[in-house]
């Protein structure tokens, strides 16, 4: 089959996949009314977040949690790595703050580092053997979000729908305006990868750990501690889980983090990208679908390319740049149309999804918050060990 049609076949592919968004956001979009609760019926919540290493973003993250407008009592429990950890110098000035919004600040350090499983995975299976007996909820964020005011009430809201176990937001890269210095390619190209990998994540049901809430059932049942003890990250797997218990999984469009921050250089920026999609592999049950669209893509671009099918590629980046347009309109709305920005970051994007989603095909090792990890698979089950004396 020549290789233009071949690429408008992947363009009506990838149009459907976003036509299926797009009915998927109307549906979701329809969510109850904070008034239609009264404040007794707001549940005790609690906040769970894990650190190590002084990220930057962290005192912002605090701020926005002692400015929460959540109407009934909740607690914020953190886990630093150990007693060295430089967080705890970011942290100190919290906790004798009165004015702040939680009812109670709990700080502790990791008390155990097994040797299989994320030190993530393990600070949150601590966490979750401490979880105080009122909180309904459980809410897990990641120390860079942007997190509003008002954060907490929408993960109440959408994870107090009827059937609903656990609910998450997802990330959204905006970029400065488009330039082809290294920062500027490497930030646009990360905002395609991320704009595609929200659609999927989104029809897929693969939730995002960066900001999840889940109801307590699912942390004291089902198979969620078990996936924790052995896995790599906390979210991608849920699905599993939630089903043992009869119950589904949400995507909240309004828990969209929006990160205007320009992006590491490429050569890290594909690190990250592998290690995102490893989780899928590890993790989750759509994972051939994920690398599929990645490397699929990819491939059929090249063949393309090789072909000197030059119109049909011009053609192809056109319609994908206009589905990005359309993507970002459903997502976000309000921000102006950067076309420019979208054609630099498309070609990068598209290959760096591609290669990435080869390595993690293959990869057997992972770094992740200067930690090295190897992945062991068995008959049934995969395995993450911790290297050994490799900490930093």
């Amino acid at each position: 089959m020549p290789a233009s049609l071949l690429l408008l076949a992947l363009w009506l592919g990838q149009a459907l996949l976003v036509f299926a968004f797009s009915k998927r956001m109307r549906g979701l979009r329809v969510s109850s009314d904070p008034a239609s609760l009264s404040e007794s019926a707001w549940p005790p919540l609690e906040v769970v977040l894990c650190l190590r290493g002084a990220d930057a973003c962290l005192p912002r993250l605090l701020e926005a949690l002692a400015a929460q407008t959540y109407p009934a009592p909740w607690l914020l429990q953190v886990v630093v790595d150990s007693d060295h950890d430089p967080a705890w110098a970011l942290l100190e000035p919290w906790r004798a703050r009165e004015d702040a919004a939680w009812t109670e600040l709990r700080c502790c350090t990791l008390l155990q580092r097994p040797g299989q499983g994320s030190l993530k995975c393990a600070a949150l299976r601590q966490a979750f053997s401490q979880l105080h007996p009122s909180s309904t909820l459980v809410v897990l964020l990641d120390a860079d979000i942007r997190f509003p005011a008002n954060g907490l009430e929408r993960c109440a809201l959408s994870c107090l729908q009827p059937g609903v176990g656990a609910i998450s937001g997802n990330r959204w890269f905006r970029p400065s305006a488009p330039s082809f210095g290294a920062l500027g390619w490497s930030s646009w190209t990360r905002a395609v990868w991320n704009a595609g990998a929200v659609v999927l994540m989104t029809l897929l049901q693969i939730p995002w750990g960066g900001t999840l809430c889940v109801r307590r059932e699912l942390v004291e049942a089902g198979d969620w501690s078990e996936l924790l003890g052995r896995g790599l990250c906390e979210d991608t797997g849920l699905l599993g889980p939630l089903r043992q218990l009869e119950l589904s999984y949400r995507f909240e469009p309004s828990l969209l983090m929006v990160d205007p921050d320009p992006a590491q250089p490429m050569l890290p920026l594909g690190r990250w990208i592998t290690r995102q999609l490893l989780t899928a592999r590890l993790h989750h049950s759509a994972w051939p679908l994920v690398a599929f669209h990645g490397f699929g893509s990819m491939l059929l671009l090249l063949v393309a390319l090789f072909q000197g099918a030059w119109l049909a590629v011009l053609f192809y980046e056109l319609g994908c740049v206009c589905l990005l347009c359309w993507i970002q309109v459903l997502l976000r709305p309000q921000d102006p149309l950067r076309v420019w920005g979208w054609l630099v970051g498309l070609l990068p994007g598209q290959l760096v999804d591609g290669l990435a989603t080869l390595s993690a095909l293959f990869r057997r090792h992972v770094s992740w918050r200067g930690v090295d990890y190897t992945v062991q698979f068995r008959p049934s089950r995969v395995v993450l060990r911790r290297d050994r004396g490799v900490e930093v």
